[in-house]
């Protein structure tokens, strides 16, 4: 009797013992149905910029539909919270893989404890097909992985292989050409690309390398390499426009995308996690430049150091490349803000101030941008730093005082009547504006006005004061009553705009001309060493600007012929009648 009650306690004892392991999960392998597709790797060091994912493998030689299969930790296990569900229409190809990025804001989201964590992989039909139990994750640089691909070996690897075979070799050693500057947010004038950054003291030559994405990793389309003769300076950056017309050409997803870059020998330097840019003007890149370390940044800063300031107040606006004596290539810049912003110090420049072949233009001392308002600097001068920007295309860059870029814009090919500027302004969108609008408000109606100025003079006195003549292009009268004319006067609001009365009526291909230099209050002479007009509309939208150069007592300034776009200095004077050299 007093060895059954033993046998009865030694039972009790050690059922007891069995039941107190709290909280312990068994993996039982012998569970999961067959399936062709499995985990494959796992990255559980997740950060804000690039979340734990697990990527799947399909074993097969067919592609394979996973819409509705399911992925989860203990938390979908246990209930506690749903279980994450691949979308409609996921389709992994033969031997092919997918990203699920698992540690998102969805109720589903889960984040992988990089001290350890358990998986489940079910399908459409709720049967677990696979799971895996990750082990501590020593490193950012690490990954989980089956090596090879599809197969029972599981191991921590040092070179980490997001949406691609899995390696096990030791992890790379580090590539002095990396991305550093990804702009997601391309429209057409400025379209997506990515910045490379040379780390080095050298030049680098890097003829052949290819970036691409998913498209070209799959193999579905090429992957874009860098053209012969692409060279790198020291601590400088090359920038590659990706969403070309080429077949290799690949748009950015604004909504995040995976990015490679690959050397000349076809190895993996650099794989890139691009996050969605929640706005046009930002950029994801590395800061400082060449590091590690990838944030969103405010502005961007193609082809030059990334600054992770605050957006700039100060922006490039309009710029126009198509100059001639008398009205030579300028830019504009414009104050996005409410004060007004001296920029003095600040520097404009293209490739050659960027390359340091000659000196970068600098705003001079006392360069006061009113709140909300407009500067123009002419580029193509008699200084060292002059430079003309090409009619077939250009880059300009514009830096603050302390040297950070603050603004780039590439300018296209432009007609002599176009300039490239952004509408509204200082806005994110650029485009070729059909008509000209230096130093005011960017216009993008589609075709210029009718009504434009078309002779000045600025040599008057008390018997015949200066007066400008304006003409009708069209081929109908035009009433331009409340149309206003003004220099720098009434363009600062220093003093009231000239106002044309009430009646004044051009003919169809005819001229009108305005004493501007009279006794009202809106009166204004002509310098005669050089002046700038303006002219509005009713509407107060500027329409025609002009600005007249130094004159002798015989000459006017007109366009040759009458309406057309460019202006001369005229030996003949024709007030109101057709423009004659």
């Amino acid at each position: 009797m007093r060895t059954k009650n033993l046998l009865i306690v030694i039972a009790l004892v050690v059922f007891g013992f069995t039941g107190c392991v709290k909280d312990e999960v068994y993996v039982d392998d012998s569970a999961t149905a067959e399936s062709p597709i499995v985990m494959n790797e796992v990255y559980s060091r997740g950060v804000p910029e690039n979340p734990d994912w697990v990527e799947v493998y399909n074993t097969s030689n067919e592609a394979v539909d996973i819409s509705g299969y399911k992925i989860y930790d203990g938390g979908g296990q246990s209930g506690a919270k749903p279980k994450m569900e691949f979308p409609a229409g996921t389709i992994v190809p033969a031997k092919g893989f997918y990203v699920i990025v698992v540690d998102t804001e969805d109720p589903a989201g889960f984040g992988l404890s990089s001290g350890g964590d358990i998986l489940w992989l079910e399908n459409a039909t709720d049967e677990i097909i696979d799971n895996v139990e990750i082990p501590a994750m020593p490193i950012e640089t690490t990954s989980y992985g089956r090596m090879p691909d599809g197969s029972d070996n599981w191991q921590i690897l040092e070179t980490i292989t997001r949406g691609a075979a899995n390696d096990d070799s030791p992890a790379p050693e580090t590539s002095d050409i990396l991305m550093n500057e990804v702009y997601s947010r391309g429209i057409e004038g400025n379209l997506d690309w990515v910045e490379i950054y040379n780390v080095s003291d050298n030049e680098i030559d890097v003829s052949g390398f290819k970036i691409y994405d998913s498209g070209a990793e799959s193999g579905s389309k090429p992957k874009k390499e860098f053209p012969a003769g692409s060279l790198i300076p020291a601590k400088g950056f090359l920038v590659i426009i990706v969403d070309d017309e080429e077949d290799s050409g690949f748009g950015i997803s604004s909504g995040g995308e995976t990015l490679w870059l690959e050397n000349a020998s076809g190895e993996i330097i650099h794989t890139l996690e691009v996050p969605a840019l929640p706005v046009e003007t930002t950029s994801f890149g590395a800061y400082p430049d060449g590091t590690d370390s990838w944030q969103i940044l405010e502005f961007v800063t193609r082809g030059s150091a990334n600054n992770n300031g605050a957006a700039p107040l100060i922006k490039l606006n309009e710029a126009y490349s198509r100059g001639y004596d008398g009205n030579l290539d300028w830019v504009e810049v414009f104050n996005t803000s409410a004060e007004e912003v001296d920029i003095s110090g600040y520097k404009i420049y293209d490739n050659g101030g960027l390359s340091g072949s000659k000196p970068k233009k600098e705003f001079p001392s006392g360069s006061l941008v009113p709140a909300n308002g407009f500067l123009v600097i002419v580029v193509d001068d008699e200084e060292e730093s002059g430079f003309g920007l090409s009619s077939g295309g250009d880059n300009v860059w514009l830096e603050d005082a302390e040297g950070n870029v603050i603004d780039f814009v590439a300018v296209p090919a432009l007609e002599e009547t176009q300039s490239f500027g952004r509408f509204a302004d200082g806005a994110h969108n650029w485009q070729i504006l059909n008509f000209v609008t230096r130093g005011s408000a960017n216009s993008d109606v589609a075709d210029a006005p009718a009504i434009v100025m078309n002779e000045a003079f600025s040599r008057g006195d008390d018997a015949k004061p200066d007066w400008i003549e304006v003409y009708n292009k069209s081929a109908a009268e035009i009433d331009i009553s409340g149309y206003k004319i003004y220099d720098s006067g009434g363009f600062s609001g220093s003093k009231p705009k000239k106002v044309f009365p009430a009646g004044s009526v051009i003919p169809a291909n005819g001229f009108l001309v305005i004493v501007v230099d009279d006794d009202d209050d809106s009166g204004f002479g002509l310098g005669s060493g050089g002046d700038d007009v303006w002219l509005e509309n009713a509407d107060g939208s500027v329409i025609d600007f002009v600005m007249i150069p130094a004159l002798e007592v015989t000459q006017s300034f007109g366009r040759i012929g009458d309406g057309a776009f460019n202006w001369e200095i005229l030996n003949t004077i024709t007030e109101g009648s057709s423009n004659s050299r």
